[in-house]
């Protein structure tokens, strides 16, 4: 950048800077949601009739947008039975402090056939996916 010279002030040149070129500044602005720690979150079931078992964990939310959660459940096929999901309280409202929003995600599992299954700990039976849609 060339600067050119207006004026002498105490025997040297001021300087004055000249524009050149604008650049803009562009950013894409849109909706954000993170679902904190997902990788560690895990729900364990436990039975609570012969055949059914339940279990819960809790999962917190932050958004710039009002949104409702879902979810889904995909059995592995380790222990049969009927897998279905749920999430209280699904709607989530827009909180642009620094809380987070904490709901309950739980698992039910009905008609479950463990006697055809291998005894262990932990074993993986199914994959819950929590989805978001923009609350309208």
């Amino acid at each position: 950048m060339q600067a050119t010279s207006k004026e002498r002030v105490f025997g040297s040149l001021l300087y004055l800077p000249e524009k050149r070129c604008s650049i803009p500044v562009v950013m894409d602005v849109g909706m954000y949601v993170e679902i904190l720690d997902c990788q560690n979150l895990s729900i364990k079931l436990k039975q609570v009739e012969f055949e059914t078992f339940e279990g819960c964990t809790e999962i917190r939310i932050k958004s710039n947008f009002d949104l409702e959660l879902g979810c889904k459940v995909k059995p592995t096929g380790m222990v049969p039975g009927e897998y279905s999901c749920s999430i209280d309280n699904p709607k989530v409202p827009l909180d642009l402090s620094e809380n987070v929003a904490v709901r309950n995600v739980c698992v039910k599992a009905e008609k479950v056939k463990i006697l055809y299954t291998a005894p262990g700990l932990d074993v993986h039976v199914a994959d819950v996916t929590i989805t978001v849609m923009p609350e309208s």
